[in-house]
């Protein structure tokens, strides 16, 4: 056969470019559909109608926002209200044959003046790597704020409820309650309730009940290890039935610190089977972190209170050691004063003297003694008036000059620090008047915008630094607290040379 009659007989058997182009489309992977300006779908491909299990005739004239997922046509429509002419893309979510849900990037092309070209690509994958990479960062800021809280000088309440404003990152939940453990006995101590159908459960805070009496915490207390309980049949020890509405899917995790178990995160979702293998490992991995800080605000409570009862005891025997021996003291002279108005007149002035002068220093240590009762007025009250009331009680109790020098600014400072820079110079003078034999002391306290400097000297006896112990004469006491502002604190002492306190503050 010639060769143009060969081309001629191949080319008779060609589809023309239309059959071509409805080849294409129909067999194309991607979701493909032509609709009109108002975006009404006109055709659409065999993968688009497999994807939504329809025929043609279902699809045909509806518009493209019509199948797509409730929660997402929204956001559609307005993106094909909007259409100015110029290619556009969107994402929006399926609910597909097999139930499953994926997700579609949509770009829509205008074609000709009254048709328009659209083309879905899956990228289900994409977003559920997004999604996954968005709770790990979700649950990694959950961690911090509360690996945050574990050194932090948070109260036990303040630190339970950073840990309920927390889980809801780690798990999605509509109840959960922080449990703690006392011996045999557990105490609800924090509850967040997000749903209608554990209304009342709030109430269940505070309830104390035995370990023994719920199977699932007694299990999580001997196992140390999570519990997943697909379907409750009844409402948990700690919930009353009536309070519960709705059981579902409980999830359960044990607070554990050093290999012994604290309490329990119990987190609970109306859906049945809801919580999977990952949720419970995150839930452990948060409730160990959060385990450090609940037993942490229980030390500072601890530390606190232990601090209080040293406190009261510093000033009962202050009371004892200094006010109520000056007052036993007045008292004894008034005793005298009788006899000796008729048997020692001459006495009688030394006598009044002493008496006037003994209430005077009771009067004094008092005030000071109120002043640290009413922690208040160490921090509204001018650091160099605080400073000079102690100088004016350390005359009066020792009779020693002290020569006090300030720069007359009356600051307050902040909290911390004031009271500091007071606890420390009220150490200073008081190790003088037990320990230095002075014959003089010299207070200065100078503050600028920049600087803090106070100075206390004496010429005492003095000491060798390198033959005490830090806790002799509260050098180390005094150490922590410059250390704990950012101060540096130096004392210079010899024997002999009397003993020099310098402190420096940067203020910022």
């Amino acid at each position: 056969m010639e060769p143009v009659k060969i081309r001629e007989a191949f080319t008779d058997r060609l589809p023309d470019q239309a059959d071509v182009k409805a080849y294409f489309f129909d067999l194309s992977l991607d979701l493909l559909c032509i609709l009109d300006v108002q975006g009404a779908i006109q055709e659409a491909n065999r993968a688009f109608l497999t994807m939504l299990r329809a025929e043609k005739s279902q699809i045909q004239g509806a518009h493209f926002a019509t199948f797509v997922y409730p929660s997402d046509q929204l956001e559609v429509m307005t993106a094909f209200s909007n259409f100015a002419g110029s290619p556009m893309s969107f994402v929006c979510r399926y609910l597909c044959y097999d139930d499953s849900l994926k997700w579609f990037l949509w770009t829509v092309y205008p074609y000709t003046l009254d048709c328009w070209h659209a083309v879905g690509r899956d990228i289900t994958s994409y977003k559920q790597m997004e999604i996954k990479e968005l709770e790990r960062n979700i649950f990694a800021e959950a961690l911090l704020d509360t690996v945050l809280a574990i050194n932090s000088s948070l109260a036990l309440d303040q630190v339970l409820a950073r840990i309920l404003s927390n889980i809801g990152k780690v798990v999605a939940y509509e109840y959960v309650s922080i449990i703690l453990v006392e011996a045999d006995k557990a105490e609800v101590v924090g509850t967040q309730n997000i749903a209608q159908n554990y209304q009342g459960v709030r109430g269940s805070k505070g309830k104390i009940f035995p370990i023994k009496d719920n199977r699932y915490l007694q299990q999580m207390f001997q196992t140390c290890e999570s519990i997943i309980i697909p379907e409750l049949e009844q409402a948990p020890a700690w919930i009353a039935e009536s309070e519960a509405t709705a059981l579902g899917a409980l999830l359960g995790a044990p607070i554990v610190v050093e290999d012994e178990v604290i309490g329990f995160l119990c987190v609970f979702n109306t859906n049945k089977e809801f919580f999977t293998p990952l949720h419970a490992q995150q839930l452990i991995t948060f409730a160990n972190q959060a385990g450090l800080a609940i037993n942490n605000a229980r030390l500072y409570e601890q530390a606190q209170s232990a601090a209080i009862l040293r406190e009261r005891q510093r000033m009962a025997q202050e009371l004892h050691d200094s006010v109520n021996q000056d007052l036993f003291a007045a008292s004894t002279y008034a005793d005298l004063l009788p006899r000796a108005i008729t048997r020692k007149p001459q006495v009688v002035a030394k006598y009044a003297t002493d008496i006037s002068r003994l209430i005077r220093r009771a009067v004094d240590q008092m005030r000071m003694i109120l002043i640290e009762l009413h922690p208040d007025t160490l921090t509204t009250t001018g650091l160099e008036v605080l400073i000079q009331q102690l100088c004016n009680v350390f005359r009066r109790q020792t009779g020693l000059p002290l020569e006090l020098s300030t720069s007359n600014s009356n600051t307050i400072l902040e909290e911390k620090i004031q009271i500091t820079i007071y606890r420390i110079t009220q150490e200073a003078l008081h190790n003088i008047d037990r320990h230095a034999k002075a014959a003089c002391v010299k207070v200065s306290l100078h503050i600028t915008a920049a600087e803090l400097a106070l100075t206390i000297e004496d010429d005492g006896c003095g000491f060798d630094q390198n033959a005490i112990t830090d806790v002799q004469f509260g050098v180390s006491g005094m150490q922590e607290r410059a250390h704990s502002i950012g101060a540096d604190l130096l004392i210079e002492s010899e024997p002999g040379y009397g003993t020099k306190i310098k402190l420096r503050k940067k203020i910022s």
